[in-house]
C-alpha cells in the first residue's frame, strides 16, 4: 500500500442472487448431487462451523509467539508505567486522565480484578499478568486478519500469506506482549472491517447481526483511541458505496445507517459513563479537569455533594480536555520519535528497554517492511501491464488504497512527537494490499479442490521463499523483541542503520 492503488470502490465486487428458474418437477435426485451442491459444512440439516486447518495452526503460532516468556522482563518497559498505572486506579476509585478514551485502561483494570492484582501493588512492580491481555488481543489479530483477507477476495493461500506475514513481524509482536492498548485497538479496527465485509454478503438475520458487531466493534476501536475512528470511516464509505451502486432502498439503508452511527456512539458513551461510575474519588487527573467537574469528586477541595453535574457535562468536559491535551502536548523533538514520511521506510525504531545486555527494541522485521516497498511496486508494474489479472480485485484494492490512506495521511498535519506503532493500521492495510496483489500476478488467487498445489513451480517457491525469508528476518531479530541476552557485537549486528541506534 506504499503506492496509489487504482480502482473505484464501485467496482467491488458484490454477489448478487440468482433468478430462479421455473418451477419444474422434480423426480429424482441423486445421491451424488447432493453432496456435490451442498456445502461440507451443512450436513443432516444442521451447519456445522469448517475451519482451514491454516487459521488453526496461525492462531496457534500467534499465541505461542504472543504469550512464550510473556514474564520477561519483571520491569516496567517504556508506556506499561502509564498503562498500568491507569488501569489500577480503577480498583482504588481515584480519578486519572489521559489523552486517550477509557476503554483500553477499563479492559485491563477488568483483567486485573479477574486476576486479583492488587491496586496497590509497588510502583516498580510491572504487574506482569496485564500482559496476557494484550497478548491474546495480538494472538487473535493474526486470524482476524486472515478473515479479512478472504472478505477481501483473497484465496485460502494468498490469506494465509498475509497473515503469516502479520504473525512475522517483530513490531506487532513487541507491542502485543507489554501493558499497552495499540493490540486491542487494531483487533477492534480490524474486526469491525471484516464483520462489515462478512455482513455484505449475507442477508436476513445473519447480516443485521454481523452489521452490529461491526458497529459494536468500530465504537470499541473509537473508544480505545480516536485513530480508531477511520475504521468506522472506512466502513461508512463502503457503505455509501454499495448503497449507490445497488441502489439499495431506503427502507433497508435508513436502518443500517441507523445501526453504524448509533450504536458506536452508544458504544462510545457508554464507555464513558463507566468509566466515571468507576472514578468517584479525587486523584492526580483532578487538575485537568474544570472547577465544576472537580465538585463531583470526593475528596477534591471542590468537593460539593449538592453540585447537579449531569452525566452530559462531565462527558462534555472531559472529551475537551483530553483533545486540549492533544493538541497543547509538548512539541519538542523526543530521541526516539520519527517523521511520518519516514515509517514505510522502518527508519526510526523506538528503544523500550535495557537490561544487563538485554534490548528490547519496538523495531519492525525488515523483510516484511521493506519487502512491502518492493511489492507495491511489483504490483503497481503489473497492474499496468496486465491489469485483467486484477479484474476481480480492483474494489478490494481501492478499499485497501483508501484505508492506507486514511491511516496515514492524517499523521502529516500533526507537530507533536509521532513514533513507529502510530503506523501500524496503514501497515496492516499496507499487507493486505500487497498481499492480494502479488497473489493476482503470481497465480495464488484461485483456490482448486488442491489449496496448496501452485500453478507452477516458480509460483510455489516464490510463495514459501517469501515467507521463509521473513521468518528468518524474524528469528534474527526475535533478541531485541523478546529482551533476549545479546553481547555488544549481537546488538550491532542488528542495527543496519545508523538511524536504528
Amino acid at each position: 500500500m506504499e503506492c496509489r492503488v487504482a480502482g473505484s470502490l464501485r467496482s467491488w465486487p458484490v454477489e448478487r442472487p440468482t433468478k430462479r428458474a421455473p418451477a419444474q418437477r422434480v423426480t429424482t435426485l441423486d445421491k451424488t448431487d447432493v453432496k456435490k451442491d451442498v456445502p461440507q459444512s451443512v450436513t443432516a440439516g444442521r451447519r456445522r462451523l469448517n475451519v482451514p486447518p491454516e487459521l488453526v495452526w496461525l492462531t496457534f503460532l500467534a499465541a505461542v509467539t504472543r504469550l512464550s516468556a510473556i514474564t520477561h522482563p519483571r520491569a516496567i518497559v517504556f508506556d506499561e508505567v502509564w498503562f498500568r498505572e491507569y488501569a489500577l486506579r480503577y480498583l482504588d476509585g481515584s480519578y486519572y486522565f489521559d489523552i486517550h478514551p477509557p476503554l483500553g485502561k477499563l479492559l485491563l483494570a477488568g483483567w486485573a480484578k479477574l486476576f486479583g492484582v492488587s491496586a496497590t501493588v509497588q510502583s516498580h512492580d510491572p504487574a506482569v499478568a496485564l500482559r496476557v491481555l494484550p497478548a491474546l488481543a495480538g494472538t487473535a489479530l493474526v486470524a482476524v486478519f486472515y478473515l479479512l483477507l478472504r472478505e477481501l477476495t483473497a484465496s485460502r493461500r494468498v490469506a494465509t500469506f498475509g497473515a503469516a506475514l502479520v504473525l512475522l513481524d517483530n513490531a506487532i509482536l513487541v507491542e502485543s506482549r507489554l501493558i499497552l492498548v495499540d493490540s486491542m485497538l487494531l483487533l477492534f479496527g480490524i474486526s469491525a472491517v471484516t464483520c462489515y465485509l462478512a455482513s455484505r454478503r449475507r442477508t436476513g438475520r445473519a447480516h443485521w447481526i454481523l452489521l452490529t458487531a461491526s458497529a459494536v466493534l468500530a465504537g470499541m476501536a473509537a473508544s480505545t483511541k480516536w485513530s480508531g475512528l477511520t475504521a468506522l470511516g472506512l466502513i461508512g464509505l463502503v457503505w455509501f458505496a454499495q448503497t449507490l451502486r445497488q441502489r439499495v432502498g431506503w427502507r433497508l439503508a435508513i436502518p443500517q445507517a441507523a445501526v453504524l452511527v448509533l450504536v458506536p456512539a452508544l458504544v462510545y458513551v457508554s464507555v464513558f459513563a463507566i468509566h466515571f461510575q468507576l472514578l468517584p474519588h479525587s486523584g492526580p487527573g483532578d487538575a485537568f479537569m474544570s472547577q465544576r467537574f472537580q465538585s463531583t469528586l470526593v475528596g477534591n477541595a471542590s468537593y460539593n455533594p449538592a453540585a447537579r453535574v449531569s452525566f452530559l457535562d462531565r462527558f462534555i468536559d472531559l472529551n475537551k480536555a483530553m483533545n486540549s491535551a492533544q493538541i497543547s502536548l509538548d512539541n519538542s523533538h523526543h530521541p526516539y520519535s520519527s517523521s511520518w514520511l519516514s515509517w514505510p521506510f522502518l527508519k526510526r525504531p523506538v528503544y523500550y528497554w535495557t537490561g544487563p545486555k538485554e534490548y528490547i527494541y519496538l523495531q519492525g522485521n525488515p523483510v516484511v517492511w521493506w519487502g512491502l516497498l518492493v511489492g507495491a511496486v511489483v504490483v503497481a508494474l503489473g497492474w499496468m501491464r496486465r491489469p485483467a489479472l486484477f479484474d476481480r480485485h480492483r474494489g478490494a484494492m481501492a478499499l485497501l488504497g483508501v484505508a492506507w490512506v486514511a491511516n496515514f495521511l492524517p499523521f502529516a498535519g500533526i507537530v507533536r512527537p509521532m513514533f513507529l506503532y502510530h503506523y501500524f493500521f496503514a501497515f496492516l492495510f499496507s499487507i493486505a494490499a500487497v498481499s492480494i496483489g502479488i497473489g493476482a500476478l503470481a497465480g495464488w488467487m484461485t483456490d482448486g479442490e488442491e489449496v496448496w498445489q501452485f500453478p507452477s513451480r516458480r509460483s510455489a517457491v516464490l510463495y514459501w521463499g517469501i515467507l521463509a525469508v521473513a521468518l528468518a528476518g524474524f528469528v534474527f531479530f526475535a533478541p531485541i523483541s523478546y529482551g533476549l541476552p545479546l553481547s555488544d557485537g549481537g546488538l550491532s549486528a542488528r542495527i543496519w542503520l545508523d538511524s536504528w541506534r
